[in-house]
């Protein structure tokens, strides 16, 4: 498997996180979201009202929220300084069977963000999940 393949298929898998119904996380998933989202709320001061905001599709133009949501992709472990996913930290987390409920143009989102002129990754992490949520706001979940 050649590295841009690698890339997507860990993108997909991540993108994943954002369909699941929260039952089907699994304890590892859980418990990572959990002690990622009480040490990204300490350090970037997002609060639950933001974060319940973001979740709702209201994506507010808050450098606290968006620093918590590459706060989240970082202390996870999910995605490096680079904004490239680590499949293997992926893989140890998300449960078996949860790959289907990616939508198509996931990884447009990544890709997009990823190339785009904004300068901090912070805010194309942002996009990132903007166009996440774009693709299946019905599913999207966030921590």
């Amino acid at each position: 498997m050649n590295t841009t393949t690698k890339v997507m298929l860990a993108f997909f898998i991540y993108t994943v996180v954002a369909y699941m119904d929260p039952k089907d996380f699994g304890d590892k998933l859980t418990k990572l979201g959990n002690e990622c989202h009480d040490i990204c709320t300490d350090v970037t001061g997002a609060t639950e009202e933001m974060i319940i905001q973001v979740r709702n599709g209201n994506f507010i133009d808050d450098e606290k929220m968006k620093r918590y949501v590459l706060c989240l992709c970082r202390v996870s472990r999910l995605m490096d300084k680079d904004l490239k996913i680590d499949m293997v930290a992926l893989n140890e987390v998300l449960p078996a069977g949860s790959r289907k409920n990616v939508p198509s143009g996931a990884r447009d989102c990544l890709v997009n963000a990823r190339n785009s002129d904004l300068k901090e990754k912070y805010d194309k992490v942002y996009e990132m999940e903007k166009c996440l949520y774009n693709l299946n706001p019905d599913e999207f979940i966030m921590f």
